[in-house]
């Protein structure tokens, strides 16, 4: 709640500008012009476990496994000014422009069907629950919010689920404290949050889409995806926002 007054506050006091170089107020309150939205460059899929290209985001044949992602769908490069507006909400609290970056996700899938396919077949008809990297509880507290969680809202609110999970659902928590994945190289990262996350205490669903904000290596994401499959959840297809070039 507090989260909403602060956003309506800010948007009266400073309006939305867009973030990219020019400056410009974007119609109806945006943060991206229809100029800059021209310089939203895609990402190319990829598969999640060996990085190589997967037309659809499914993960190859043969490097399929018992706990790894079942595919993995990533909607832009992050630069430029996806990377300034992820930051803004990131690290400047501006958690409403979440609903701008998800709308525009979803235009990218829905012009683009036949690569989007599988993924949007999987979200629309399996019936999955949202769910999102956790962040540790003194982290989240300290920043007021877990900006994963918020583009998990967001997701799920464009899509209309019969499970009982009708919002974006907490299936994970944080275990263990780790140091920033920033400045780690890959096989530091996959150290760092090695057994870092446990099942929250619910009956897990059977499929799951799991969203985080910005793909790098993927070991969170991974290790996640590892966490809940020995939970019991059969299919997880990961969601990012972008992906490092």
């Amino acid at each position: 709640m507090f989260q909403k007054i602060k956003s309506v506050v800010l948007d009266m006091l400073f309006p939305a500008m867009c973030v990219g170089e020019h400056g410009f107020v974007a119609p109806e309150g945006r943060y991206i012009c229809e100029q800059c939205s021209l310089y939203m460059g895609e990402a190319a899929l990829m598969c999640p476990v060996c990085g190589q290209s997967s037309f659809t985001g499914k993960t190859h044949k043969n490097c399929s496994g018992r706990y790894v992602l079942d595919g993995l769908v990533n909607i832009w490069e992050y630069e430029g000014v996806v990377k300034k507006l992820l930051n803004a909400i990131k690290y400047n609290s501006v958690t409403h422009a979440t609903q701008e970056v998800t709308h525009k996700a979803f235009g990218v899938m829905t012009e683009d069907t036949k690569r989007f396919e599988l993924f949007l077949e999987f979200l629309l008809t399996r019936d999955p629950v949202i769910s999102y990297v956790p962040m540790a509880k003194r982290h989240e507290r300290k920043r007021g919010y877990n900006q994963a969680r918020v583009f998990a809202e967001q997701l799920a609110g464009f899509v209309r689920t019969s499970n009982r999970f009708s919002k974006a659902t907490s299936l994970l928590k944080k275990v263990k404290n780790t140091v920033s994945q920033t400045k780690l190289k890959k096989e530091e990262r996959l150290l760092n949050v090695r057994d870092a996350f446990a099942p929250n205490d619910i009956v897990m669903p059977k499929h799951v889409v799991l969203v985080d904000d910005v793909w790098t290596t993927g070991a969170t994401m991974k290790e996640c995806c590892k966490t809940l499959k020995k939970a019991g959840v059969k299919e997880v297809w990961g969601f990012a926002i972008a992906r490092t070039p």
